[in-house]
This record gives C-alpha cells, sequence and structure tokens, in this order.
C-alpha cells in the first residue's frame, strides 16, 4: 500500500537564489504550490521573466515563479510559508542579515515560516539557525548534478542520485519533513524524510571535500580525477574524512568507501561546482568543505595532513579573489 504524505493546506514557497539549484527547486516545487523566486541579477532575472523556470534531462519540469530582486519583497509578492535557500554556503551572512528581519512577516496566513537549507558542508544549517535565531531551519541533501543552459533557458540535469533526502536534527519536525518530502516528490524530484540527516549530511560532505576540490586543482571532470594520478589523493581525502566522521559518532555502514566509490563513478561526466569557481574567480566553498573536516579533526585528534593540503592550496585561489 502506498504511503499518502501530508501535505500543507495553501502553502506557498519561496527560494532565494536564481542558479542551477535553485532554478531547479523552483521549476519541479512550482509544478504544485506557488512558488516566489528571489534573484537579484538582472539578466538572470529577464530570463526568467521570459521562460520562466525549466528542468530538462533526467527530470523535465518547468514553472512560472513570480520573480521578484530582494528577500524583503516576498511578503507582498504572496508570502511564503516554506523558504529555499539556494544560495552558495559563503552567501549565508548575507542572506541571513536581510531574510532574519523579514521571517516574522513572511507568511501572509500567520505560519511559523520554515526555512530549508541544502547547501555544501557540514554546518550551514546550524548556522542559519543561529544567525536567523529561528529553531525551524530544515536540511536536505541533494545528489546531483546540475547546470544552466548558456542562454538561461533551463537547468540541464546530469545527475540524479536519488532518493535526496531531508530531515531535522529536532524530532518534532519530523511530520513537517515528511510533508516537504511529500511536495518535492510530486513535483518530480525524489526525496525522502531521514530520522538521521546528520549522517547523510556528512556522507555527503566527506565526498565532496574528497572530489571537488582536486577537480578544481587539475581543473577537470571528476572520471578524469578517478582515472588520473589524482586519485590517490581523492583517496586519502575519503580515508580522512571517514576517520574525522566516525570519531565524531557518525554511523557510516563499513563498506562506506567502496560504496562511495561506485558512487563516484557513476558521476564521472559531472563537473563539480568548485571547478567553475575556480575558472570564473569566484570564491571557492572550502571552507565548508575540507576546512570543517580539518578543524573537527584537530580537535578529535584525527590527523588531517590531506586536507590540510588541499585547503591550503584551494586558499591561494580564494585570496588572489580579495587580492586582485
Amino acid at each position: 500500500m502506498t504511503q499518502t504524505r501530508p501535505k500543507p493546506n495553501g502553502a506557498r514557497a519561496a527560494v532565494i537564489g536564481a542558479g542551477s539549484m535553485g532554478t531547479l527547486i523552483a521549476a519541479t516545487l512550482g509544478r504544485v504550490i506557488p512558488v516566489v523566486m528571489v534573484c537579484r541579477d538582472e539578466s538572470r532575472a529577464t530570463q526568467l521573466f521570459r521562460w520562466g523556470a525549466s528542468v530538462e534531462g533526467l527530470i523535465a519540469a518547468h514553472a512560472r515563479p513570480i520573480v521578484v530582486r530582494s528577500i524583503d519583497e516576498i511578503p507582498n509578492a504572496g508570502g511564503a510559508d516554506l523558504i529555499f535557500v539556494a544560495t552558495k554556503t559563503t552567501a549565508i551572512p548575507a542572506v541571513a542579515k536581510v531574510l532574519a528581519p523579514v521571517l516574522p512577516s513572511i507568511s501572509n496566513v500567520g505560519r511559523r515560516p520554515v526555512v530549508v537549507s541544502f547547501q555544501n558542508g557540514i554546518d550551514p544549517g546550524r548556522e542559519l539557525m543561529q544567525r536567523l535565531n529561528h529553531d525551524r531551519v530544515i536540511r536536505m541533501v541533494l545528489s546531483l548534478g546540475a547546470t544552466l543552459t548558456e542562454d538561461g533557458r533551463a537547468v540541464r540535469l546530469t545527475l540524479n542520485q536519488t532518493p535526496h533526502e531531508i530531515g531535522s536534527v529536532d524530532p518534532q519536525h519530523s511530520e513537517l519533513c515528511e510533508s516537504i518530502a511529500g511536495l518535492l516528490a510530486e513535483g518530480g524530484l525524489e526525496t525522502a524524510f531521514t530520522p538521521d540527516i546528520e549522517s547523510a549530511v556528512w556522507k555527503k560532505a566527506i565526498v565532496n571535500a574528497a572530489v571537488n576540490p582536486v577537480a578544481a586543482l587539475v581543473n577537470a571532470s571528476v572520471g578524469d580525477v578517478i582515472d588520473g594520478p589524482s586519485r590517490i589523493i581523492m583517496n586519502r581525502l575519503l580515508d580522512e574524512g571517514v576517520a574525522v566522521a566516525r570519531s565524531a559518532g557518525v554511523q557510516l555502514p563499513d563498506d562506506y568507501v567502496p560504496r562511495v566509490l561506485a558512487l563516484i563513478q557513476s558521476a564521472r561526466d559531472h563537473i563539480p561546482s568548485m571547478v567553475e569557481d575556480i575558472r570564473s574567480g569566484r570564491e571557492s566553498e572550502i571552507g565548508q568543505l575540507n576546512r570543517q573536516i580539518m578543524d573537527r579533526g584537530r580537535k578529535l585528534g584525527v590527523p588531517v595532513p590531506t586536507h590540510e593540503t588541499i585547503d591550503a592550496l584551494i586558499e591561494t585561489f580564494d585570496w588572489k579573489v580579495y587580492h586582485r
């Protein structure tokens, strides 16, 4: 028998960020409930006004979200009960600064809004909770590869390892997570509630910290990293990440590394976002990936020499961004 997941009556969503991930959420969720999309970039906003939010490839979805230019415009655009923060982790401080004063009035039906965080790294959910002083922050882990087409008409989805996971460290939010998972699944993004979201967050962080910076340093796809000499660095990063996670009490299966290596093989054609960050001269997310594992390793007495080396190398690119 298929279990019917509860759906919030009259739910409305806001998506903060109009890159590939934000567009993916707006296109899928917008098939089910009204969506407001916050897009600061004028040219990207023009594309969304013209074509709407579309996904092609492994998922086909299209919606016409209401597009606004700033977070404080959300209440006047119909409000929102679900707020998806679809920016880079590095943008969290700026987003929280604007979102915090708007939160009390952002829902036009008087509900306490739910903020959904799905950035890379271990701590973005906690950081949002602290900066917003808001306890209804949900974590979501997406395992996919998505890029905007050059003309901005659509997001091309080339990797979609389902089900994606959503959950909260607070058990009282379990039913809420089930509801959000149901909305996303109905829109075409297969998502499931997990009672152990911390393990899901760590599993993705370990993989991202092992693959993304190596691919960025050699300017390559995941497949090139796997096949080339840099694979030994990736393997060492994986081993260190697993050691830190287990020392931190994260439950990982005994066959976690072989399973992860098979997962990485299935993403051979994927080009991690950090590669694009370095190519474009943007700040990377190394501080939210490898450095968070490093910091925990040091506190727990777990050696992380490969993470330290990779962090210093990628940090040099970030240093150049601010010293040009």
